[in-house]
């Protein structure tokens, strides 16, 4: 038995039910659009009701926080904070786990393939850094997690908030050496959906390197030995049409239109994100131009975290309002409007290049109209 079309919007693709099911009867596979969902061997289940038991979208278990305060803050060390997408407040955090004997598990891309790893030297936290627009594979993991615990390890879990839900849920009960950091999180496309682009964009090439950031800047980058493409969106916004697709909402798997997690209210220990609509910015250090953490403290264990990190930090305290004002995401899910609803109809009958041309053509006519007579405009002058 798998997910049916209208159970999608019910599951996020956590994994949490495959990990703990008793009778391993549960496997996690991919939809015709990529995204992964579980898909149950009936003659296997003994309908323990276990997996419902751990469910991040369900209502009854849901558990969430008021902030506690709000920061903006960015890494002191300015070639961290530059190698970081906004302030590098994650990379912080990560080093101090780490320096203390502890774990990290966070998301990290090997050429095209993005998924969580599990790292413990301060040497590879570098394969962790910068922003992943895609979802992130996490099968496996929670288990090593529990293991980590078991013997006594600090283990700090880096991922989207369904994922954090998901593991929170999993382990089943509160644990001090268990570190929640969520993402403020847009939504998730899948590899799927990266990878047909990227086949098309780079002609086949074995692609060695990604990138979906530069600090503050949405630039999309792809790298191999004899090829290189590189798409700024602010200047050119239809040059690269997953980037298009993320940032306008219309990608994404369809339990992130109705996510119960965007909201001002979180499920781990501390939220991060950009500090997008930071007031008086210009009063600020000049740094802040290369980007600025939101660091959001939903308990005391990550309030403390906070403040044992504090001074590898440029911390400035800010008013909750003010940091919900500034990101959709902490008021409520992306819209799934026209054009996302069309995305889905087409996307994979068409290829994913093919169908986000006829998704966006009107758009793209528009601009590139518009750009004509600017520039026919600026030849008069």
């Amino acid at each position: 038995m798998s997910v049916s079309n209208k159970d999608k919007a019910a599951c996020c693709g956590c994994n949490a039910c495959a990990e703990i099911c008793p009778k391993h009867c549960i496997q996690m596979v991919e939809d015709a659009q990529g995204f992964i969902y579980p898909q149950v061997d009936s003659s296997v289940c003994v309908e323990c009701g276990m997996c419902e038991k751990v469910c991040p979208l369900e209502v009854a278990n849901l558990s969430l926080r008021k902030p506690l305060k709000a920061y903006a803050a960015w890494n002191k060390n300015r070639q961290e904070h530059l190698l970081s997408s906004s302030g590098g407040a994650a990379y912080i955090f990560s080093s101090y786990i780490i320096e203390k004997g502890g774990v990290v598990y966070g998301c990290t891309s090997d050429g095209i393939d993005v998924r969580h790893i599990r790292v413990e030297n301060h040497s590879e936290l570098f394969k962790l850094q910068g922003s992943k627009y895609v979802q992130s594979d996490v099968r496996g993991l929670f288990k090593k997690v529990k293991n980590d615990l078991k013997i006594g390890k600090t283990v700090l879990f880096i991922g989207t908030p369904c994922q954090v839900a998901g593991l929170k849920n999993y382990i089943g009960h509160h644990n001090e050496h268990l570190y929640l950091v969520d993402l403020i999180c847009h939504g998730v496309p899948s590899k799927q959906m990266l990878h047909d682009h990227i086949k098309h964009v780079s002609k086949g090439r074995k692609i060695q390197y990604i990138s979906f950031r530069d600090g503050n800047n949405f630039i999309f980058s792809l790298k191999a030995v004899d090829f290189g493409y590189t798409a700024n969106v602010w200047e050119e916004p239809y040059k690269d049409l997953y980037m298009k697709g993320f940032l306008g909402g219309m990608i994404y798997q369809s339990s992130c239109y109705q996510c119960p997690f965007a909201c001002s209210t979180r499920v781990s220990d501390i939220t991060i994100g950009d500090f997008w609509g930071l007031k008086h910015a210009e009063c600020l250090p000049e740094e802040v131009k290369d980007g600025v953490s939101l660091l959001l403290p939903m308990t005391d264990k990550g309030l403390n975290l906070i403040q044992k990190v504090e001074n590898n930090l440029y911390v400035y305290e800010r008013s909750v309002e003010e940091a919900i004002n500034g990101n959709t995401q902490l008021r409520h899910p992306s819209i799934q409007g026209f054009r996302a609803r069309l995305f889905r109809l087409l996307y994979p009958i068409l290829s994913f290049n093919t169908a986000m041309n006829t998704v966006v053509a009107d758009y793209k006519a528009i601009w590139t109209l518009k750009n004509i007579i600017i520039k026919n405009v600026c030849r008069r002058k």
